[in-house]
């Protein structure tokens, strides 16, 4: 693989290399192959200067000997002889490259550049001397395109580092969403956890009264004394992942903020993701009032996107989202706003308890959960908030959030 980009990047030198012209009406011929070769040493680390000054002399050397040989008819010999400066003058630029360490300096633009442009002086004069076409006026002519060809060198490897820095960005910022929303996960399946935690002390401190109460019983009491241990174990499992999950998250969020900005931008980027592998009509718009940090951005994930995915799952077709952000003197406000199919009135009180649900599996007919708003409204109160909800069948639903700021901001 290496040595295909070897050959693909002294392919390229060398086409390049005969596109050159004669500056200022001299008899001097610069090209352009220089500058990409020169772009390639200040961007390619794995490539070896003087391997590549040799390969591309030798490619230059050939090249130019067949376009004269075959255009120009011109004899072999004769071409070779003609074009042999131009092999060294790639040999000597890789070989003064190496020694000088250009790629150490690369970062250090001034010195880089000076350094650059003398080298590329150096080689060409090297050439012209071979050539027996040295003058004041080629010197001249040499150091002008040296200056020029080793600013466009610079642009271009500053242009490459920018780019090179923004897909970084952008591959960090995809890592730190994916992060976001595991940990935003994470906290949702938590409370699950912790509902079955108290779900199988009451077992278990059931399992141990018909244990105390036929403990004379020697059928029974063995039995139900089992089934306590047995019960006991499940909870202490179950104690140990909650603990771990706590601190994971804790670790996390005691050490992190997030700005309001950001944490818009990264659900909006994920819930259009989520959107178009669903192949879903759905737009979503994100408004706020003033930017501030958020210490407990992972449960402010959470009741975010639980709310929208509701709010997705609730339209049909050309679905509008609005999620708008206010705020008073103490408080933060947080409408998602839908122009779904709405909610009837008489069961709007009945949303947030455990278990209700008005959502069925298309295939199978089961009902879901019916426990991601319950998660939502025990997030919220953890924050000492509410919410509440607004909605007109066939108009739309709104669901406001209220969170003191004290709770959310520094």
């Amino acid at each position: 693989m290496k040595e295909k980009k070897s050959f693909f990047i002294v392919l390229l030198i060398t086409l390049f290399a005969q596109v050159y012209f004669y500056p200022f009406q001299s008899d001097l011929r610069l090209s352009i192959g220089v500058i990409i070769f020169n772009f390639i040493i200040l961007t390619r680390e794995d490539i070896e200067e003087i391997t590549l000054g040799l390969f591309c002399g030798i490619g230059v050397l050939l090249l130019r000997t067949i376009i004269n040989v075959l255009i120009f008819n011109s004899p072999i010999h004769e071409s070779l002889i003609f074009n042999f400066p131009s092999f060294l003058y790639y040999l000597v630029l890789g070989v003064l490259i190496k020694v000088t360490k250009v790629r150490k300096y690369k970062d250090n633009i001034s010195y880089g550049f000076l350094l650059l442009a003398i080298l590329d002086c150096l080689s060409n004069i090297s050439e012209a001397l071979i050539r027996n076409n040295i003058s004041l006026k080629v010197f001249k002519v040499i150091v002008f395109a040296a200056i020029i060809r080793s600013l466009i060198v610079y642009l271009l490897s500053l242009a490459h580092k920018r780019e090179k820095l923004y897909i970084l960005k952008k591959e960090h910022q995809e890592r730190y969403t994916q992060l976001n929303l595991l940990m935003s996960n994470i906290q949702s399946e938590m409370f699950y956890l912790k509902k079955s935690m108290k779900d199988i002390e009451k077992v278990m401190s059931e399992s141990y009264s018909l244990y105390e109460e036929y403990k004379h019983n020697e059928g029974l009491k063995e039995r139900t004394l089992n089934i306590a241990r047995e019960v006991h174990e499940i909870k202490k499992d179950y104690y140990r992942v909650i603990s771990g999950l706590d601190t994971l998250v804790n670790s996390v969020e005691n050490h992190d903020v997030m700005t309001l900005s950001t944490m818009l931008t990264i659900i909006k980027d994920n819930t259009t993701r989520y959107i178009d592998s669903n192949k879903l009509s759905a737009k979503l718009n994100f408004s706020f009032e003033k930017d501030f940090e958020i210490v407990p951005y992972y449960s402010l994930f959470a009741i975010l996107n639980n709310l929208i995915i509701n709010s997705i799952e609730a339209c049909d077709n050309n679905c509008i989202i609005n999620v708008i952000e206010q705020e008073s003197e103490d408080n933060i406000y947080i409408k998602v706003v839908d122009n779904g199919c709405g909610i009837e009135e008489d069961i709007q009180s009945y949303i947030f308890n455990p278990g209700f649900t008005t959502k069925f599996h298309e295939d199978t007919g089961s009902p879901s959960t019916g426990i991601g708003l319950v998660h939502v409204k025990n997030i919220i109160e953890d924050l000492n908030g509410n919410i509440s909800v607004k909605s007109k069948l066939h108009e739309g639903t709104t669901f406001l959030v209220r969170i003191p700021k004290n709770s959310l901001s520094r």
